[in-house]
Formats: structure tokens, sequence, C-alpha cells
């Protein structure tokens, strides 16, 4: 079949974006001063993830409703801020307890307005992700006025000519998932509509502590001890410094590119009929073949040594799993890094459904048990996730980013902006409804083409 993919260098390649003066939101009633424990989740991805959302013009007077939209976002958000007052806080280390926390100090979010002397048109395809659209989202540098801590939460709205608008959300991953992300985003929105707060926000993260007698029954090689990691080796996972650069790399190593790969809902049901003909499977979801595809696609595309395990993290929702089961509006990080490692021989040669298998099985063994183990596990080691001779494959597709109505409609896409972590794979959503999904990755360009021969081979 012909090729579906979009490599970077279809992209549009610049952006002007005119920022006008930050300031900084703090909540609008009193709120509690305290802090805020951290779990061993929380701890280990303290970085800032970006996301944009893409909003095409509504109403008569395009301009007029733009400018409207500024100054209700920033009402709303000073609103919302109470029920989520952490979010106005600064992510300190506890010296005496060596653990990152958040100190719930009321010292806001950070807001600006932009503008852009360009139509959302001329964007091209939104749903693949641009390292350009990083002008879309303020950065550290834009808080440097307010003091050397930046903050947790930064917004950016940006009004384009053609009187669309695209909100640039900067959040410490720290502060909550993307579930939780998703749930501060429609309690923001509609409380923006006026309409009020939907799920009450519940921050506290203490159900995750690690046990005064640690009890460690399992191998845990979803994460790595900080001992045995070397400063080469060290990502955003293991260091303090990307959670406070002030601009985050966005550059690739120069042998390496971004390619955007569709999916389309019948392409994904093929493939799930692909990995069942064998009889070997019971069920099969479109995360279990999409998985396993990454997976082994990659695997066979970087040429990996027969005898070399070939990993691979992914991310399993744990709220339903823990016993007791965590509350509704559970506001922290509630996922976990399941894993599948097998011989890469093996992931290469064998079918699809052996994948398959093993990503079935990765999901099986995250129960609560395993999951308290885990905390041990890295309270005693200060593990972090391990990403040595692997990736980690992320499922933002199933997120409803796009259901964010601030008022003026939902979201023509809204997603994540590119980072420069080349173990990272993500599967997006394409914007559509029918079931189909976007796969970006990053490999080098001949790896890349001999991924994309065997992802569509189906």
């Amino acid at each position: 079949m012909g090729s579906l993919a979009a490599a970077e260098s279809s992209f549009i390649t610049h952006l002007d974006v005119e920022v006008e003066e930050p300031e900084m939101i703090v909540p609008v009633e009193p709120t509690e001063e305290c802090s805020l424990f951290l779990s061993n989740i929380d701890q280990a991805v303290a970085y800032v993830v970006d996301t944009v959302y893409f909003y095409t013009p509504n109403g008569e007077d395009k301009n007029a409703a733009a400018a409207d939209i500024v100054g209700g976002l920033k009402e709303a958000l000073g609103k919302v801020l109470v029920p989520y007052h952490f979010m106005a806080g600064r992510m300190k280390l506890n010296l005496e307890k060596e653990r990152l926390e958040i100190e719930c100090n009321r010292a806001g979010a950070l807001f600006a307005a932009a503008n852009c002397d360009l139509t959302l048109s001329d964007l091209g395809d939104v749903t693949f992700p641009n390292p350009v659209f990083r002008s879309l989202v303020l950065q550290g540098v834009h808080a440097r006025k307010f003091g050397a801590n930046p903050p947790l939460l930064m917004m950016q709205v940006t009004r384009f000519k053609c009187g669309g608008v695209v909100l640039g959300m900067s959040m410490n991953h720290a502060l909550f998932d993307g579930f939780g992300a998703v749930e501060f985003m429609m309690n923001f929105s509609s409380i923006a509509r006026g309409e009020g707060l939907i799920t009450y926000p519940l921050p506290d993260r203490t159900c995750f502590k690690a046990r005064d007698i640690p009890e460690i029954k399992y191998e845990h090689l979803e994460a790595m001890k900080l001992s045995n990691i070397t400063q080469e080796m060290r990502n955003s996972f293991t260091t303090a410094d990307v959670a406070n650069s002030e601009i985050c790399d966005i550059s690739l190593p120069p042998d390496y590119r971004y390619k955007v790969f569709p999916f389309t809902g019948e392409m994904v049901e093929k493939l799930k009929k692909k990995a069942m003909e064998d009889g070997t499977l019971k069920k099969c979801s479109s995360f279990d073949a999409m998985a396993a595809l990454v997976w082994q696609a990659r695997t066979r595309a970087v040429d990996m040594p027969p005898d070399v395990p070939s990993k691979m993290l992914f991310v399993v929702d744990i709220r339903s799993k823990m016993d007791p089961p965590l509350p509704k509006g559970f506001a922290g990080n509630a996922v976990f890094s399941a894993y599948c490692i097998e011989p890469a021989g093996a992931v290469k040669e064998k079918p699809l459904s052996f994948c398959v298998e093993k990503v079935q099985e990765g999901v099986a063994k995250v129960t609560n048990d395993y999951v308290r183990s885990s905390m041990d596990f890295c309270e005693i080691y200060k593990a972090i996730p391990s990403l040595q001779g692997g990736i980690i494959l992320s499922a933002w597709w199933k997120i409803p980013f796009q259901l964010v109505d601030f008022g003026f409609g939902k979201p023509v896409y809204a997603g994540p902006i590119v980072n420069a972590m080349v173990e990272f794979v993500l599967l997006l959503s394409n914007g559509k409804d029918d079931g189909g999904l976007n796969i970006y990755i990053s490999l080098q360009n001949h790896q890349l083409d001999i991924f994309e021969q065997i992802i569509y081979d189906i």
C-alpha cells in the first residue's frame, strides 16, 4: 500500500507568536497552605508536559470573541485554582526526607495572552505534532521574573487572525496523570461556562505511601535502582534539571527524526483480526494490538540482536486495581508502568499473537499487591522507570481532551507537544471519532523506512 506517513519535514517550520506580559493568577478565595506529599509515582515524573488545544472561530465578530475569551479564561483560572490550590504551589525538596513535595503556598499559575498573524489553517494538519507548536505554550523563561522556582501550571492563550484560539497548557506531570489532567480541564472549562465544578479534586496521595515495613515480593524490571544508573544514562525521569529547565530541549540526535503513522479504524480492526487468526488468543483490544505491533516493528526496525532483551513499558491506569479502589476525583498520578520483556529474537520472529499475549500478561501482572511491592522497592532504592534497551508507550488517544469546551465549542484537536526523548512512542488521537489513531515515533532514517513497511503490512 502507499505511504500514509507524514514526516516532520512536511510541517510548518516557523511560527511567530507575540506573547504579551505574563501575570501570575492566584486562587480568588483563601486556600489551605500546606505541604503535599508526592508518591513514588509522582516523584518519577516530575517533568513538564505541554499540551495544545485548537479552537476554530466562533461567532460573527471573531476578533471581539477572541478578546473576550482571554478575560473569561483568566477569571475562570482564578476560580478553579481554589479547589485545585496545589496547582498554584511550587515544587520543593524536603531535605530531611530527601523527597520532592509540593508547597501549597498560593504562589500562583502563570497566564499570558498572545497573538499570531496567521490563520489556524496556515498551521496545516494540527493532528500531527509539530515542534514549532512549542511557541504556543509558555516556557520557564517567561516565569523568570517571578522567581527561580517555576510555576507548576502555565497557560498561554494565542489568538489567530482568523479568530481562532489555541490554548497552550504547561503542567508539571507530578501534579497528576493524563486522566487527572483532563478532569482538571473539564472542571476548568465548566467553570468558564458558568456551570461550576463537575468533580471535586482529591489531591491526597498518601494511599500510595510505602509501607513502614517494606514487603518487596516481586522482581521489578519496570524500575532501575538509582545507584545503578550512570550520569550518561540519565534522562528526564532521573534528574531534576528537566523539571526546572527554562526551555525543554526539543532537538533530537542528528541521525533521528520524528514521523507520524496514521491508522484508520478499519486498519485497527484488521490488525486485531490478524493477531487472533492463529487461535492462541481469546480476546484482543485495540491497545493490545497496537502496542504489540509497535513493540515488534520497532524491535525489527532497529535490528536488535536476537539474544538482547527487548523491553516495552506502557502505562496502566490503576484507579480500579487498588484495594480499596481510589475515590472519584483522585487528583494525582494513578498510572503504573507495566512492561513486557523478551529476547529480541522471539519478539522479531514469533507471530503478532505472541507479542499481544505478552502485553496482556504485563497488564494482568499489575495488581494491588504488585503496586504496593513496587512502592516499597522505589522507596528503598530510589528507583525510577527503566528505559534501558527499550521504549515507553503512552496511549494518549484514549484520553478525552477533545471534549474540553470552554463555551466556544470543542477543540478540533488537542494533544501533546513533542519532546526529544527518543525512547517515547505516542499513540495519539487522529482528531476523528472513527476508532483510528496516529503512531508518533522517532527513529533513525533508515529504521523509519523499515518500521513503516512492517506496520502497514497487515
